[in-house]
């Protein structure tokens, strides 16, 4: 009977070592994603939506109301980018914010 050659021994070394690395490989939590409504502008006035607290913003945008007339004004994150605001040049907005938490 031969001995099995060096070279495969080598590639069951790696294929073990690999198999280790992914079985330890970190679990990650699914993402839950939330749409959070600001309140209705006055005209021309703007409309915040604030992510609650333990999400983090990811995205938003705005809805005219029936009422709006020109342009937009604003459209972006606040400041300090827990939420989304968005104002109307003449009219009523509404913001919203997509806000994601890790479950």
């Amino acid at each position: 009977m031969r001995a099995p050659s060096t070279g495969l021994l080598l590639a069951a070394a790696v294929l073990t070592a690999a198999a280790a690395t992914v079985a330890a490989a970190p679990a990650f939590a699914a993402e839950t994603a939330k749409v959070v409504t600001g309140a209705p502008s006055g005209p021309g006035g703007a409309s915040t939506a604030t992510c609650p607290a333990g999400t983090h913003l990811t995205g938003g945008g705005y809805r005219l109301q029936p009422d709006a007339a020109g342009p937009v004004r604003a459209n972006g994150p606040t400041a300090d980018a827990t939420g989304w605001s968005a104002q109307a040049e003449r009219g009523s907005v509404v913001a919203f914010a997509v806000c994601e938490t890790e479950d």
